[in-house]
């Protein structure tokens, strides 16, 4: 059995901005400086090496993004900054859920609540918000569901790791190409074809936590247009035990025993033949909640929720008899949420989201004009289901009822046009309607610059906009915690970002992008002081801004070294710091070959201290490693993986919805993985 000792005692999550206060900058200052010293000897050290032969340039360059304009493009001509993360990285590091990917991208960082994972991106990661201010797509198509808007991106998420070909992170505002959503940056994750794998290959894993996982990838080439795959996982986890000191009263001892249980089933299908291409996929996640959230009764099993997500795709591809390229595709799909919470005595309390969608959408390319690359493009959905129900079950009392349909629909046109050989412009501009609000216009321009092949400057203004979800208007409980409010406004931001990236020597490349966002009437979870209940509400201008420095080297062999720091600042109007906003981040990614064949994939995350909403709480830095097998011919390939590998004790800040301030995270976490070909 693991066990896990969390206490958010105030010594480890209340500070102040005292001289201890100042001292642990200073010594996270000091750490970050260590950490660029040691990228950069690192880097050095490998450079000398006589026997490393060097990728080209061409290899580097080659890179591409899709998601940041809705079509393939090299990274030095997307009109945002973009991070791709490729399958050999994926593989080699281990990486569980999306989540985890994405942690290692500049500029993000990553929350646990024991339920749900919380990306946060350049200083935003609202408590609560359920990612919505997140796009999640999976080979361009949308995932967020149509009742929380929310991108699930942890092991809640509707894929798995294994089916992911390239994943693509794409920061800052693009509203004027995909709508709703797209606020703080788009997760793109391409799927692995039936190519990619030409048979079948069976995953068997072991880990922390009594977890285990099944995994089934089967895919084949027909012909050259043509082929499929299939993918099934199947995961079981009891969990850790764990101790909350804010539950250690002489009622209960602290202790959460076998609370902590998770498991999911998911399916992913996709069938292409020529220009058309047929993709489905299901997911069920059931989660236990240890930590007592919305005043349930601490200690006793009944707690949990569950996710299920569905969606079926019908997609063409193709080109006209003038050159033009035609995409249009027509969709549906179906979230279910349910909820069970265990109050004192023979109190059950049930809360039920069930959302209903279809839609279609139409994209016309046009590339046979000098100098220009036109992108058209409308898109349709009525959401015929959004329905919200909450309800005692002894004595049956019903809370709320509630089904609000709604329907959007947008049009936009992107133009890429190349002003002259090094310079190019982008400019895109969306017009949405949703049938509850006013309509609402996104514009994106960006101007890039390359002066040669090792240089690239960017500038980039941009507007996003999310209207408020069901969820946020409608929910309410009877008044035993949150009401509605119908007439929220729908949010907007401004951003601004200048970027370069430049090229050294034949395989190194470092970057910095300096960017603002200022966002209006953003939607937040308060209390109402007139009744002590919790309502989301607008709230007044919220600003960011921030730096950002990452560099990247890469040799034969398989070496590699990727580091980043980020220094960003969060406010509210009032000058008033932002929850859950730490001020700097710092990673290093490295890999490296180990005798016998093997291969070593790291990473270490960390992270300064950030506002709970009651106190701070500390920053901390975590390592995980895995290693990994050559493949043993029939006999397959193993890896281990090792997750906070000095077993440190952090926090993550907390919701309302929880009594305590803070949150513990994991320890250290193992995962012993066989992958076996069929």
């Amino acid at each position: 059995m693991n066990t896990v000792i969390f206490a958010s005692s105030g010594a480890q999550v209340a500070c102040t901005r005292s001289l201890a206060g100042h001292a642990r900058l200073a010594r996270w200052r000091a750490l970050l400086l260590v950490f660029c010293s040691a990228s950069v000897e690192a880097g050095a050290l490998l450079a000398d090496a006589g026997e490393l032969r060097q990728m080209s340039l061409d290899d580097l360059l080659r890179v591409e993004v899709q998601s940041a304009s809705r079509y393939a493009q090299p990274l030095a001509d997307s009109p945002a900054s973009a991070t791709v993360i490729h399958a050999d990285e994926l593989r080699r590091h281990g990486y569980r859920n999306l989540a985890a990917a994405l942690s290692t991208v500049p500029g993000v960082y990553v929350s646990n609540d024991r339920n749900y994972t919380y990306l946060g991106v350049r200083g935003f990661n609202r408590p609560g918000d359920y990612n919505s201010r997140i796009l999640l797509l999976t080979d361009g198509t949308r995932r967020n569901d149509a009742l929380y808007d929310q991108a699930q991106v942890g092991n809640e998420a509707p894929i798995e790791m294994d089916w992911v070909k390239r994943l693509e992170f794409v920061s800052g505002p693009a509203s004027a190409v995909y709508g709703a959503n797209a606020v703080f940056g788009i997760v793109n994750a391409v799927m692995l074809e039936g190519g990619d794998i030409n048979g079948a290959r069976l995953t068997v894993e072991g880990g922390s936590g009594q977890s285990g996982r099944l995994g089934l990838l089967a895919g084949q080439r027909i012909n050259s247009t043509s082929d499929w795959l299939f993918g099934f996982s199947a995961y079981d986890s009891r969990g850790t035990d764990l101790y909350f000191r804010e539950f250690d009263n002489g009622t209960t001892d602290g202790w959460a025993r076998g609370l902590d249980g998770e498991k999911y089933t998911k399916v992913y299908g996709k069938l292409r033949l020529g220009d058309w291409r047929l993709t489905s996929s299901f997911s069920t996640r059931e989660k236990n909640i240890p930590n007592a959230s919305y005043e349930t009764v601490f200690g006793q099993a009944g707690t949990s929720s569950l996710d299920q997500h569905a969606l079926i795709e019908l997609a063409y591809d193709g080109q006209l008899s003038n050159g033009w390229q035609q995409q249009f595709r027509t969709f549906a799909g179906n979230y279910q949420y349910d909820g069970n919470y265990r109050y004192a005595g023979p109190l059950d309390n049930i809360d039920q989201g069930r959302a209903n969608w279809v839609g279609a959408d139409y994209r016309l390319t046009v590339t046979t004009l000098q100098d220009h690359k036109l992108l058209f493009g409308a898109e349709v959905q009525r959401n015929t289901q959004l329905e919200q129900r909450n309800f005692d079950v002894n004595p049956a009392t019903a809370h709320l009822d509630s089904n609000r349909p709604a329907q959007t629909y947008g049009m936009f046109i992107q133009d890429e046009w190349r002003l002259q050989k090094q310079w190019l412009l982008n400019f895109g501009l969306r017009y949405d309607k949703h049938s509850d609000y006013a309509g609402i216009s996104s514009p994106r321009v960006a101007l890039i610059y390359q002066p040669n092949d090792k240089a690239v400057l960017k500038a980039m203004l941009g507007n996003a906009y999310r209207a408020p979800n069901a969820y946020e208007r409608f929910y309410e409980d009877g008044g035993v915690v949150q009401k509605a409010n119908p007439n929220l406004l729908p949010e907007r931001i401004q951003s601004a970002e200048l970027a370069a990236d430049f090229r050294v020597g034949q395989t190194g490349r470092f970057g910095l992008s300096i960017y603002r966002n200022e966002m209006r009437n953003m939607i937040e979870q308060v209390t109402d002081p007139a009744d002590g209940l919790a309502v989301f509400a607008n709230q007044a201008e919220v600003r960011a801004h921030g730096i950002e420095f990452n560099a990247e080297r890469r040799w034969l062999g398989n070496y590699l070294l990727r580091g980043s720091i980020a220094w960003q600042q969060s406010s509210m109007a009032d000058g008033s710091e932002l929850g859950n906003s730490p001020r700097l981040l710092g990673k290093l990614v490295f890999g490296a070959p180990l005798p016998a064949g093997w291969a070593l994939g790291g990473e270490w995350l960390g992270m300064s201290d950030r506002r709970s909403l009651g106190s701070r709480v500390s920053g901390n830095g975590v390592l995980n490693l895995t290693v990994t097998s050559k493949r043993l011919g029939g006999l397959g390939e193993l890896s281990l993986g090792i997750y906070n590998v000095g077993d440190r004790r952090y926090l993550d800040p907390a919701s309302s919805a929880f009594v305590p301030d803070a949150l513990g995270q994991d320890g250290r976490q193992f995962r012993l993985r066989w992958t076996l070909p069929l």
